[in-house]
């Protein structure tokens, strides 16, 4: 058997689970046929037993093999593509480079990043290799999602070629779209609440409490010949009606904010560093860069809710007497920067363990995120304070 046949094999079994190669196998085995003569078609043999759809091309972009599997997804015959530069039809309504082209030509990051707008990531388990995952209108009915890993083939020369495995994760990607949309609309309904409670407890909560106030202050007037005693203790409920009102007015404010939906995001911000000041006291310094404009309503309300979580995690739990909140402007992305120098946490591995790990605060930002098709990265460690950046494209 040659180099490059073998090291194909190789690439097969790290892009896929250990069982489903043992599953090719033994049905080849099970078959009882006799072993083709050359390793081309040892191969073929191999990738038609293979339940998922893959591909191989040489390192003149020539297709090499068609496994039944892309047959049927395609409806493109092996017979009609083998030897010819067009598996690009499989996915494309016009012609185009797929990812196992790139990594035949031993493409740089920067071109493919380019071509597949930031969608291809390197693979962890092979060198050299990359994995995607995009939406393709031409397959099935009503198109398809696909997650596809393309791994250079190598010999002593080097790259001789390319090989491109996929799998089917639709009904995985409708189970997300429907769950953020619940999620979408839970946070809706949340936020509704929150501004109803809000307006309630401004318009009769604290109205009725001023209007005791006001009842005290006509019962003092009208009642010149109270003792000491009586007095005492009627200023103890005039104060105490008084710090009511206060911190009746702070939560309203602390639902809803009247400063976010009057001035804009950046104003609102300063509000809740102010806040936090008193609650916490914790000096946050807000740093706006870039040219400063109102944004849509929910993304301006999400950005707001995303920053307060991230500043009262610093102020809470991480035990420090100053923080820095940095927000960032650009043609078409906002980018947040909230960093702090306290205690710092052991991060873990990834950003769906945050509930697990009693994160909630963090898993709350990770969901709305989600929700704005934003992204999340946190930098820390037990004694290296915090950093907790977010991005949201506009």
């Amino acid at each position: 058997m040659t180099n490059t046949f073998i090291i194909t094999i190789l690439l097969i079994a790290l892009a896929v689970t250990a069982g489903l190669l043992i599953y090719i196998v033994v049905r080849i085995m099970l078959r009882k046929e006799p072993w083709p003569a050359s390793t081309g078609e040892i191969l073929a043999r191999i990738l038609d037993g293979f339940p998922l759809p893959v591909f191989e091309i040489d390192s003149e972009h020539k297709v090499t093999q068609w496994n039944s599997a892309l047959e049927a997804l395609s409806g493109i015959k092996k017979a009609n593509v083998l030897g010819t530069s067009g598996q690009w039809r499989a996915f494309y309504p016009e012609k185009r480079p797929v990812l196992a082209d790139l990594i035949a030509d031993g493409a740089l990051e920067k071109r493919i990043d380019a071509l597949y707008k930031g969608k291809a990531k390197k693979s962890p388990l092979i060198d050299g290799a990359y994995e995607a995952e995009d939406f393709f209108p031409s397959l099935g009915e009503k198109g398809k999602w696909y997650q596809f890993t393309a791994s250079p083939i190598r010999d002593n020369r080097g790259v001789v070629g390319a090989i491109e495995i996929l799998e089917d994760v639709t009904d995985q990607h409708i189970a997300e779209q429907n769950l953020r949309y619940y999620v979408g609309q839970v946070t809706r309904v949340q936020e509704e609440e929150r501004k109803h409670l809000a307006r309630e407890l401004h318009d009769t909560t604290v109205q009725t409490m001023v209007a005791l106030i006001y009842q005290l202050d006509n019962f003092f007037a009208g009642k010149p010949n109270l003792t000491e005693g009586e007095t005492e203790r009627l200023r103890v409920i005039y104060k105490s009606l008084q710090r009511g009102v206060e911190e009746v007015r702070r939560f309203s404010r602390d639902l809803r904010p009247p400063v976010l939906d009057d001035l804009g995001l950046v104003p609102g911000l300063q509000w809740l560093a102010g806040e936090l000041k008193k609650v916490y006291n914790v000096d946050i310094t807000v740093e706006a860069t870039g040219e400063e404009k109102r944004l849509p309503p929910e993304i301006e309300l999400a950005l707001f809710r995303i920053i307060q979580e991230a500043l009262r995690n610093a102020a809470k739990h991480a035990m420090v007497t100053t923080a820095t909140l940095r927000i960032a402007y650009l043609p078409e992305k906002i980018e947040v920067n909230v960093i702090d120098s306290g205690e710092g946490f052991d991060l873990p591995e990834k950003i769906s363990s945050l509930p697990r790990d009693g994160k909630l605060g963090l898993a709350g930002i990770a969901e709305r995120l989600q929700l704005l098709g934003g992204k999340m990265e946190i930098h820390t460690g037990k004694g290296r304070g915090t950093s907790v950046y977010v991005e949201i494209p506009l």
